[in-house]
């Protein structure tokens, strides 16, 4: 755990092995003393024989600076565990009280919460017409009550003036033994009863003083310091990525840390931000009344006229109103102190404490499928080309300036005009390195990709004018309902614009290669671009509810698709990315709720995918479409000119990952003979031997692709469970090729994002395969 040298929390997810931890163990942690320390526990998911297999921890720890404090986690029946000298303690009586030491985080009918008698806190929100909407609560529930960490929930809505609905919200606050830090998570859920875009002038999260102020601090180079009053307002504004202002000075900067500090006659408060500027635009201003965090906060028309392209930032913005799309949410995560030091805060609140398994055990678990820990034997090589890989990453996010209120977490540059939305999924790939190197700085970045996805692309709520703005692209098969996702699109969702101001950017763009008719990625109905697996480890590395909440309401709405058998997910050139995606998305879905239905979804599927290979060849065969072979023209098509018959390689090689996973969570005996003809096919239609790559389709005019990571994965699976070894040599042979030409990162360019999971998709699991062997 890196650290700050103060006493912090820490929350999150150990993986522990099949069977050593039996149902009704206990947990115990000790430290690099064999000390006991105080710490609760939580199980987050357990083994078909009822042993844990993760247990969600919370303790405290203070590493020095840059450095790791190191603990043993032992567990059995019958053990004592260490108490808190100072814990945490629930109460009910009049609404809900939870407290520790100086912290008393209280519900009270004047605010949402009530801070140690000292402050009001508010979330408030103005709608298009400038009201003043509060929050109210209508539920209030305690969600965690231990004695080293409780939280409660708070869940409403804003209405207007008029008492009517506009959309509803979320908090959370959590408060830990004995310390002056807290947290609380307040959330948007933009599901209004009608309209697909919500409008919103402001939301800001507001300090209500119950005592004067005496003096405020706002953190940045520069900053702001003064005693509030009452005909001064003193406000930061963070502009974009490279500029804040201080109003009513002639104050600017670049980058603000996102802190405030407030003192009282009985102390200082401060908070903090978690990602401040990269989610411009934000705020920090201060009066004697008030204490606002600007969550969206006001704007002047223009104000964001200078980030271009259009396509990329404009959608959030209409003349002096946020636009959200409904069926959207987004969280910010806000830490607070009582002992002041706002600087320390933000740096704390920016890189939390977080358990961090070692490598080795964590993977021994089987939670992580075929891979090695960083700096074995044998991996050296590989664990540079990694970090290169990585690095890139995030130097693209950096340098394409991929930053916002609702992009952050995203990569853009999809087809040059789109969000990506994580496809592929990002999250996966940087949790899976997290876990190999035991490196944190894999958890900050994979934490906000995953949070991103979940609040921003998934579709949390429908209603009619939602419908029936989908419905262009809906079918009888396939309702409009909770739990879609949407793939790469401009504006991350649909809805900004209209339809043909997309289509005449594609076609200007020649983003269709000549169709006329480009297919423009505004719709969630396709299923060849959900990916749920990093969202569920990121579930179980944290215990976050909204991210179990989101994977299964991904996983119920494609369960509900899989069990009514009128969406067909086999007889077309596509289906077979629509097959094995929603597979693998089903595995995230198993992977927090290992239920039978979700089984017997994933079964149908297979069963669909097993019933199109054809009995000689091995593999797909379809009439490939339009860009997938293009030596017949669309006219000729329109004619009934036939095209290549075959399928694109990449499609192939995910339906054969879905299959994978599936043998790996069920053992079905026709799996392994089905994967040993697929690979065989995809190998005698695709792969160039003498350039060491696989063509992009079986139309034999269609330009090499390279290697693919899907592809490498699913030589992977084939060789790990067939053992055949001219797959083995092929595999070695693109990766060969593979990895020297990904030996440097491919620099500054948009679309990074989809290349490194391209890249990433395989990768550990094929070196594993080369040191270690078959598994």
């Amino acid at each position: 755990m890196a650290g700050l040298d103060i006493q912090r929390a820490v929350t999150g997810g150990i993986p522990i092995e099949k069977g050593s931890a039996p149902k009704g163990s206990h947990f115990v942690l000790f430290d690099q003393n064999d000390n006991p320390v105080p710490c609760q526990n939580e199980i987050l998911a357990t083994w078909e024989d009822g042993s844990a297999r993760w247990v969600l921890l919370d303790f405290q720890a203070k590493p020095h600076a840059k450095k790791a404090s190191h603990f043993r986690l032992k567990w059995g029946t019958g053990v004592q565990k260490a108490q808190p000298s100072t814990g945490v303690r629930v109460s009910k009586n009049q609404g809900i009280a939870i407290s520790s030491g100086n912290v008393k985080l209280a519900t009270t009918p004047e605010a949402l919460l009530r801070i140690s008698d000292r402050f009001d806190v508010k979330l408030v929100m103005k709608n298009k017409s400038k009201e003043r909407c509060e929050a109210t609560v209508t539920s209030s529930k305690v969600e965690t009550n231990g004695e080293m960490r409780s939280t409660m929930i708070l869940s409403g809505s804003f209405n207007d003036p008029a008492g009517k609905r506009m959309v509803d919200f979320r908090l959370r606050a959590s408060v830990f033994a004995g310390l002056e830090q807290f947290y609380i998570e307040p959330q948007l859920l933009v599901n209004a009863d009608t309209g697909i875009i919500a409008y919103i002038d402001d939301l800001s999260f507001e300090i209500v003083p119950l005592n004067p102020l005496l003096k405020a601090t706002i953190g940045g180079d520069p900053g702001w310091v003064g005693k509030p009053t009452e005909n001064q307002t003193a406000k930061l504004f963070q502009v974009d990525d490279e500029k804040y202002t201080i109003e009513g000075s002639s104050g600017k900067g670049s980058k603000a840390p996102g802190w405030m500090e407030i003192s009282d006659r009985k102390g200082t408060l401060s908070f903090a931000l978690k990602d401040f500027w990269q989610q411009w635009p934000k705020s920090l201003e201060v009066n004697n009344k008030v204490a606002k965090l600007g969550l969206l906060p006001e704007f002047e028309e223009g104000a964001f006229a200078h980030m271009v392209p259009w396509y990329k930032y404009d959608y959030l913005f209409e003349e002096d109103s946020y636009r959200l799309r409904v069926g959207q949410a987004r969280r910010w995560q806000i830490w607070l102190d009582l002992s002041g030091d706002g600087a320390s805060l933000a740096k704390s609140a920016n890189q939390r404490l977080i358990p961090i398994p070692d490598p080795t055990q964590a993977i021994n678990t089987g939670e992580w499928g075929f891979i090695a820990a960083a700096g074995s034997e044998g991996m050296a090589t590989y664990d540079d080309w990694a970090e290169n890989q990585f690095e890139g990453y995030r130097q693209s996010i950096q340098e394409q300036r991929d930053y916002g209120a609702m992009n952050w977490g995203d990569w853009w540059g999809e087809r040059g005009v789109n969000w990506g939305n994580h496809e592929y999924d990002t999250p996966l790939h940087i949790l899976t390195q997290f876990v190999r190197t035991g490196d944190p700085k894999y958890f900050y970045v994979a934490e906000e990709s995953a949070r991103h996805l979940s609040e921003v692309d998934v579709v949390h709520f429908v209603n009619d004018d939602l419908k029936e703005y989908f419905s262009k692209w809906e079918s009888k098969s396939y309702p409009s309902r909770p739990g879609m996702v949407h793939e790469h699109s401009i504006g991350h969702v649909g809805g900004f614009h209209p339809v043909e101001k997309v289509k005449e950017l594609y076609v200007d763009l020649d983003i269709g290669k000549g169709n006329p008719n480009p297919y423009l990625c505004l719709d969630p109905f396709n299923l060849g671009h959900i990916f749920t697996l990093g969202m569920s480890y990121y579930y179980l590395l944290t215990g976050d509810p909204w991210m179990k909440e989101t994977v299964n309401r991904i996983g119920d709405n494609l369960i509900k698709l899989a069990e009514d058998r009128t969406y067909k997910f086999k007889g077309g050139s596509h289906s077979g990315r629509i097959n094995g995606w929603t597979m693998l998305a089903l595995a995230g879905e198993y992977n927090i709720n290992p239920t039978k239905r979700c089984l017997n979804a994933m079964k149908h599927l297979a069963d669909d995918a097993l019933a199109e290979q054809n009995a000689h060849s091995g593999g797909w065969l379809y009439s490939l479409p339009w860009g997938h072979c293009n030596c017949v023209s669309i006219e000729d098509r329109k004619k009934g000119v036939p095209s290549h018959v075959g399928e694109a390689g990449f499609i192939s090689s995910i339906r054969l990952n879905g299959l994978s996973y599936y043998y790996r969570l069920t053992g079905d005996e026709r799996i392994p003979q089905s994967l040993l003809r697929g690979v065989n096919h995809l190998n005698n239609d695709t792969w160039v031997e003498e350039i060491s790559q696989w063509r992009y389709t079986s139309c034999p005019a269609s330009n090499p692709i390279g290697q693919m990571g899907v592809t490498i994965m699913t030589l992977v699976n084939s060789v790990n469970i067939n053992k055949d070894p001219e797959q083995l040599r092929i595999l070695k042979k693109a990766w060969e090729a593979k990895f020297e030409r990904n030996l440097k990162n491919s620099g500054n360019r948009p679309g990074m994002g989809k290349s490194y999971g391209i890249r990433m998709y395989g990768s550990p699991e094929a070196m594993n395969l080369f040191v270690n062997g078959t598994q």
